[in-house]
């Protein structure tokens, strides 16, 4: 009795997995459609919490790009195989009408005679493959979100730790290659350890091996290979201009030459994002004030003690202004003559609840046309190694035009 309860239940177990494998389009196009809507979103969040964590959190800017060159590949990848799972939908949805059509397939005598003494594939065979590809190519992401979600949960311990202890990013960067390595070194040892048994029996390392072992092992690692080429072009656009929140560096010739008029402009500027250094109301100014803003950097903050005990001399030479505030490490000029700032606002502006620094600037005595404005800016360049400080001054940290109306 129990021997054949047994039997029926895994005949019904088999047949509820047929049923789900034959109907396996549904779910498979509508979970395609839902994550590529929310993947179209994510890049400029992450964009922003990049840069939210340069400004006020304090990360420094190579960790901080790490990041956000990490999550978008991640992003653009999964773009990339929902897209291509998408298309081969499609193509599929058309293959299956046609079967539908002319169930036949080909009647070679009402051919042209040149193309009669030919075999062709019927439509229902051609249904049943692609489905198989189909299914393939919408399995294929789960090994990598598995590898995604492991590597994005060390990646956030490690960068919790950094910030917590307020660590040099050395100290982390060996803790991470160490890992790295020993991982590595685990996985093509030749000799079978406990490790490699636990891991050939995850879910991570069965997925890759049904695909190595059935399309072939050099086939899926070119098919992935060639994912992440095409997701490039997406990582590169979605990053661009990153490197202007990079606080510790002047713009380089092309940022000069191409000037983003959305980075310094507020009325060319989009409120749900963040300034990167300077920013003025417009290109064109009427009035006799210009009302100028500061990005404030929380890093900024962590250098003013060691600046005033540390440099005191440094400064002394230099005639900087007593440093109270992180806008105390700017100096501004117009047409290369130094502005005197006698203080500056704070504020929070936009949905992003950006840290400003905010002054005005009387131009009553500039002439009507075109002037420039440059920020140099007062910091201190620590070592990768030894994180030793070293007083520099980044005569360019900001520059670009006006026009006086």
């Amino acid at each position: 009795m129990n021997k054949s309860t047994d039997y029926e239940r895994k005949q019904e177990e088999l047949t509820w997995l047929e049923n789900l494998q034959r109907n396996s389009w549904e779910p498979e196009v509508i979970i395609s459609g839902i994550t590529l809507a929310f993947l179209f979103v994510f890049p400029a969040k992450i964009y922003e919490f990049s840069v939210y964590l340069i400004q006020e959190i304090g990360v420094g800017y190579f960790p901080s790009l790490l990041i956000l060159f990490y999550l978008t590949t991640v992003v653009s990848v999964f773009k990339i195989f929902f897209v291509v799972h998408l298309c081969l939908r499609f193509v599929w949805a058309g293959l299956l009408g046609l079967s539908y059509a002319f169930p036949e397939g080909v009647i070679n005598k009402n051919l042209f005679k040149m193309a009669q003494d030919y075999e062709y594939q019927k439509p229902a065979d051609m249904v049943l493959r692609l489905e198989k590809v189909c299914s393939m190519t919408f399995a294929y992401p789960v090994s990598l979100v598995l590898v995604f979600l492991t590597f994005t949960v060390y990646l956030g311990l490690l960068i919790g730790v950094y910030v917590w202890f307020d660590l040099n990013f050395f100290i982390i960067y060996v803790i991470f290659m160490v890992s790295m390595i020993g991982f590595m070194a685990l996985m093509f040892a030749k000799k079978k350890t406990k490790f490699k048994t636990w891991y050939s029996q995850s879910m991570l390392s069965s997925i890759s091996a049904i695909y190595q072992s059935n399309i072939g092992k050099w086939l899926a690692v070119v098919y992935a290979f060639l994912i992440f080429a095409f997701s490039t072009p997406i990582i590169i656009s979605d990053t661009q201009d990153f490197t202007t929140y990079n606080n510790d560096r002047g713009l380089i010739e092309k940022e000069l030459e191409w000037s983003a008029k959305y980075l310094h402009y507020e009325t060319e500027h989009d409120f749900n994002t963040r300034y990167p250094r300077t920013f003025i109301p417009s290109e064109e100014i009427s009035d006799d004030y210009l009302r100028l803003g500061i990005a404030r950097y929380e890093g900024d903050g962590k250098i003013i003690e060691q600046l005033n005990t540390d440099f005191a001399n440094e400064l002394d030479s230099l005639g900087w202004k007593t440093l109270k505030e992180t806008a105390d490490l700017h100096r501004v000029y117009i047409d290369e003559q130094l502005v005197k700032i006698d203080s500056w606002s704070k504020h929070r502006i936009g949905t992003t609840k950006q840290k400003i620094y905010q002054t005005g600037i009387d131009i009553s005595n500039l002439e009507n046309g075109t002037h420039s404005l440059r920020v140099q800016k007062l910091l201190l360049e620590y070592g990768f190694v030894d994180n030793e400080p070293t007083l520099i001054i980044v005569n360019q940290w900001d520059q670009f035009q006006f026009i006086k109306r």
